[in-house]
């Protein structure tokens, strides 16, 4: 996928999906992904909700926003969104859960009308460069 791809697509989750967050209970989205640098070393995974508006430019993803760090769109191999995502945690010293629902039906509606080639199946919508 070219740069401007990628951004599309974030742009395009950001509408559909709603707003991410640095702090997982108050994100809206949630997303798995990888890149080939990383499948290179340990073919390991990052999570977190998908990045915003303001942290998408041109050619990467921005430093210091939801993803924590920067990653140039060339660099993404995988990007999974989960049609279901949960989230514990402890919030006054209570254990909480809380799952939210992803539409990946839209999301894919909306990518395939903008020409982003994706793959959607009851449980995720992803986007697999390898």
């Amino acid at each position: 996928m070219k740069d401007e791809e990628w951004r599309l697509f974030f742009e395009i989750s950001g509408q559909v999906l709603g707003k991410g967050h640095d702090v997982a209970e108050l994100s809206n989205s949630w997303c798995a992904w990888t890149t080939f640098s990383r499948l290179a070393a340990d073919a390991g995974y990052w999570t977190a909700s998908l990045p915003n508006m303001d942290e998408l430019r041109a050619t990467h993803i921005t430093d210091g926003g939801t993803w924590g760090q920067p990653f140039p769109y060339r660099d993404l191999a995988h990007l999974i969104v989960p049609r279901i995502f949960e989230q514990e945690f402890v919030e006054d010293g209570q254990y909480r859960c809380i799952q939210r629902q992803q539409d990946i039906e839209e999301l894919s509606r909306r990518l395939t009308e903008h020409g982003i080639d994706h793959r959607r199946t009851d449980l995720v919508l992803e986007i697999k460069l390898f």
